[in-house]
């Protein structure tokens, strides 16, 4: 296994689209988003939401087998908060450490742009919430109902790493 990560580009587009709809298949309560939603989405719009947003690729060779990103919030109040996003790893990627290279790789990034990361979790994936702890993300708050997929709600862990206060990896 060759792990490598990089942020993604236009140029990524079609392997990041199908990469998205595996994840939005496989774990519609891990997306705010949904496969009806973006499922029949052209190119052209993966292709501008990698211009625009930082999203990272974990590679194992030249396959494209997880995402994570972040945006920065656009007021100038709250300009130095950030958001991690889009984390998804293939099923059979999984357990294997790439998902902590991702995560730090993003992390890196938001270090040059916000002091400080949130995140919401659902409840039910303990092993997600591991994965963010051990990268210095702190539970600070939970959201009741935070999303509801096919009926059904799925309360959310708030979590925030404070880039400024020397916390991360």
């Amino acid at each position: 296994m060759s792990w490598t990560t990089r942020r993604l580009t236009a140029a990524d587009a079609e392997a990041y689209r199908t990469l998205r709809i595996e994840g939005l298949t496989l774990s519609p309560a891990s997306f705010g988003s949904s496969l009806a939603e973006e499922g029949t989405q052209p190119i052209e719009v993966f292709a501008g939401r990698l211009e625009r947003s930082f999203i990272f690729g974990l590679f194992d060779g030249a396959a494209l087998v997880g995402t994570a990103g972040f945006y920065r919030e656009a007021n100038s109040n709250s300009a130095h908060r950030g958001h991690l996003i889009g984390v998804y790893l293939s099923p059979g990627s999984r357990g294997r450490g790439g998902a902590d290279l991702v995560i730090a790789a993003v992390i890196a990034e938001a270090r040059n742009h916000v002091l400080q990361l949130h995140l919401a979790v659902t409840q039910d994936n303990p092993t997600a919430r591991r994965l963010y702890e051990r990268h210095g993300f702190v539970t600070y708050g939970e959201d009741p109902r935070g999303l509801k997929v096919d009926g059904v709600f799925y309360d959310d862990y708030l979590m925030v790493l404070r880039l400024d206060e020397g916390s991360g990896k």
